[in-house]
């Protein structure tokens, strides 16, 4: 894989209207919340924020809406992934894969190149496929891909609008609720403790999550089939959490209502047991309704 060999890697810092007239260091503690001022200053002192240009900046920089920062990060090996990308259907318009994990959708976290994005660049280049929807990085299945923005456009309004209809297997434990159940608890609008999602009664954004099961294991788990209604980030997992039944295999989202400190499983790991495996929505080239179906892996058996 790409990150496997050591290179010196920069995320973007962009500056957002309500940072205008702040000192960089300000910035970057508005701007991301996880990492406190004191491991800022050590950055600062290290030299990686830098401009565009890589020249390291000062955190007293007072800065302006639209300007850009880079933080640098020197001699990065990235976490190995599974990079099988497996190509499902291609046309004019429409990609479809079946995405392996563990492997990130788009750059973030210890990762910049060992993701399916860059996968999707350097075999379709020059041209640059739109990843329509996203997966987390340990979930398997379906991710619809456009080859051009109008068609992303079309297939991004279809999900806004709860048009693509999907299907996804998940294994938990016992005790089930009922053969047939859901869940429509709001759920958080921002990331929370390690990056988490929880239920939010109050602020959160509705969410509904409809559940089947469709197979019994002997060793107390069971197979569903998760129909998502809405999309919000890691909805399935949530809403299973919430009802005492995470998914197994999950790092982040804890039996007991408790959060792992692991977000992106390592390879070889027992795997999460979710997975993308069916979806219905509307051609983006020609409108006509289309169902594509990703082959599962091997914990549904």
């Amino acid at each position: 894989m790409p990150g496997s060999q050591p290179r010196d890697q920069c995320k973007p810092l962009n500056i957002p209207g309500d940072c205008d007239g702040l000192t960089l260091l300000a910035a970057l503690g508005r701007m991301v919340g996880n990492i406190s001022a004191a491991e800022w200053q050590l950055e600062f002192s290290r030299g990686r924020i830098v401009s565009r240009d890589l020249a390291p900046v000062a955190a007293t920089q007072i800065v302006r809406a639209g300007q850009r920062y880079q933080h640098l990060f020197p001699a990065v090996t990235e976490p190995a992934v599974n990079g099988t990308v497996e190509i499902l259907h291609e046309d004019e318009a429409l990609i479809v894969v079946n995405k392996p994990a563990p492997l990130p959708m788009h750059a973030g976290g210890r990762f910049f190149l060992n993701t399916l994005q860059y996968i999707l660049n350097a075999a379709y280049h020059p041209q640059t496929p739109l990843p329509a929807h996203r997966l987390d990085a340990n979930t398997t299945g379906l991710v619809l891909v456009a080859r051009t923005r109008e068609f992303a456009g079309q297939l991004q309004a279809q999900f806004a609008a709860g048009r693509v209809k999907k299907n996804y297997l998940v294994r938990v434990p016992d005790p089930l609720p009922a053969a047939v159940f859901y869940c429509d608890a709001p759920i958080s609008t921002g990331a929370g403790e390690r990056c988490s999602r929880t239920v939010d009664r109050e602020n959160g954004l509705a969410a509904r999550t409809e559940f089947q099961v469709l197979r019994r294991f002997a060793d107390g788990t069971n197979l569903l089939e998760a129909r998502p209604v809405t999309g919000r980030t890691n909805q399935i997992r949530v809403h299973l959490w919430h009802l005492g039944i995470p998914v197994c295999g999950d790092p982040t989202y804890l039996p007991g209502g408790k959060l792992g400190g692991t977000q992106t499983l390592a390879v070889g790991e027992p795997p999460l047991c979710l997975h993308a495996w069916r979806a219905k929505f509307l051609h983006p080239a020609n409108g006509e309704p289309v169902e594509f179906h990703a082959p599962p892996p091997v914990w549904p058996a």
